[in-house]
């Protein structure tokens, strides 16, 4: 258990290092000329495609799991579109963080998930386990509100 709560704890900081660098917006579908011309190395070898462009969306995803938790009245900010084995998304709210954490504390619990909710001065973190998936929600400030990350992965 203390190794999933590891594996949690440095996807969490991955995902909110990744969304307060702005690395959810919009990119570029094509790559450019310099990062796909051949050189002298790739000359000759088959080609690699591209990375599939880091879409987000602003609908929540049709399969979205009922049992976890979404705070009433925050906005959707961004999605990813569904895609297995996860989810990945965005809210906003005006409501104070440590109210936000203890909500979803709260109705992780009610949903039969296993939570930990650990509080630092960048924000606080609330993990949840629940058979095979794992939910974490990120809870921080920016711009004057409160901003809710959220990371559901389905482990198989």
């Amino acid at each position: 258990m203390q190794v999933s709560r590891l594996r949690q704890l440095g996807v969490s900081i991955a995902l909110g290092s990744c969304l307060a660098l702005g690395c959810g917006g919009e990119k570029s579908e094509t790559p450019d000329a310099a990062a796909t011309a051949e050189s002298p190395s790739t000359a000759g070898k088959p080609a690699v495609a591209p990375l599939v462009a880091d879409v987000w969306v602003k609908e929540m995803p049709a399969n979205f799991p009922k049992d976890v938790p979404l705070y009433p009245g925050a906005e959707l900010v961004k999605a990813r579109p569904a895609s297995e084995p996860g989810f990945s998304m965005g809210f906003s709210t005006a409501d104070d963080p440590a109210k936000v954490a203890s909500y979803f504390a709260d109705a992780f619990a009610a949903q039969g998930w296993s939570t930990n909710r650990v509080d630092a001065p960048e924000g606080i973190m609330v993990f949840a386990d629940k058979g095979e998936r794992s939910a974490t929600y990120g809870v921080g400030t920016a711009e004057g509100k409160t901003q809710i990350d959220l990371l559901v992965i389905e482990m198989r």
